[in-house]
């Protein structure tokens, strides 16, 4: 009976994705990070706390180095662009600023599917990658507001049932997202079409993840929680390679 058993447990955890390689470096407590950006130019990260201001933490340790205030009551999540930030309020608003804070364009919808925007990265090409919770979904939107791919969470294996963030990694072009404590409270690892690749628990780390951002000259990995108002930071590697040619990382980053 045991023996059976036993069987029986290793094909089920055969069965599920990989985990991914996660080192845990740092907690930085007191911080509530919604979403997450890297910005190469800054060698920073962006961060939404879900209240009109937007921060700016170095890379290296964490330490503010700026913080703006906007127009938006909310800004639920954000993109670096080449001159500056996409936000959008999580009701279908977006506006566009630059680094400084002024706004650069009147307040626009991206598109008209979207509404319950919870996580939001432009993507090399132009495109932005979106992930909304309510319905559980992964979108590619171009800039016009043409959708490209919608994939639906709840379809994966395992379900990813409540997306928050999603960055990408631009050299083996995976996807990363965070599922939130509605969910699994995991980082998953996705190919550019949606394939699940891994998906590494967080609750060691964490309570209710929602953003994530990817420093990807160093495969340093940033998660922003919830509870206890945190982001963790973690040297992260990817499973394997989805893409022929590494994407193009932008201009030249001090790290260290």
């Amino acid at each position: 009976m045991r023996k059976a058993f036993a069987v029986l447990l290793a094909a089920f955890t055969a069965a599920l994705p990989a985990r991914a390689e996660l080192l845990h470096i740092d907690t930085l407590f007191g911080t509530r990070g919604v979403s997450l950006a890297y910005d190469a130019q800054l060698c920073a990260i962006w961060v939404a706390t879900e209240g009109p201001s937007v921060l700016l933490l170095s890379a290296v340790n964490g330490r503010e180095i700026l913080r703006l205030e906007t127009e938006l009551r909310s800004v639920r999540s954000l993109t670096v662009e080449e001159d500056g930030l996409l936000l959008a309020d999580g009701w279908g608003r977006f506006l566009r600023i630059d680094r400084q804070g002024n706004r650069r364009d009147a307040v626009f919808s991206l598109s008209q599917t979207l509404r319950d925007t919870e996580g939001l990265h432009r993507d090399a090409d132009g495109s932005f990658l979106v992930v909304e919770d309510d319905p559980s979904r992964l979108l590619r939107i171009a800039p016009d507001g043409t959708v490209l791919m919608e994939l639906w969470g709840d379809g994966f294996d395992p379900p990813m049932v409540e997306p928050q963030g999603i960055s990408r990694d631009l050299y083996s072009g995976n996807l990363l997202v965070v599922d939130d404590n509605e969910g699994l409270n995991a980082l998953f690892e996705l190919a550019p079409d949606g394939r699940v690749l891994s998906v590494t628990p967080l609750s060691e780390w964490g309570y209710d993840a929602e953003g994530v951002a990817l420093q990807p000259e160093t495969g340093r990995l940033f998660v922003g929680f919830d509870g206890g108002n945190a982001i963790a930071i973690f040297d992260w590697a990817p499973s394997q390679i989805t893409i022929d040619e590494p994407l193009e990382r932008g201009p030249p980053c001090a790290f260290s």
